[in-house]
């Protein structure tokens, strides 16, 4: 006796990917500013492109804890 298990694989819409590569490379730039601003002893410049890191990261995280359930029906 075998079981069959049923899987369906939800295919995402292009533009989500397009979103996630735009996210991803806010964060590539929000790091590298933040490094940069901490080498050129610029602090407040450094705190808040680190700060604006986290923001935009959190943000990113729920997103997609959010909508993950969505494509696992």
């Amino acid at each position: 006796m075998t079981d069959k298990i049923d899987i369906q694989v939800y295919k995402r819409p292009w533009y989500e990917w397009v979103l996630w590569a735009a996210w991803l490379i806010l964060e590539i730039f929000l790091v590298q500013n933040a490094l940069s601003s901490r080498a050129e002893l610029e602090p407040r410049a450094s705190l808040l492109f680190w700060m604006s890191f986290a923001v935009i990261l959190i943000a990113g995280l729920i997103v997609w804890f959010l909508r993950r359930s969505q494509y696992s029906r």
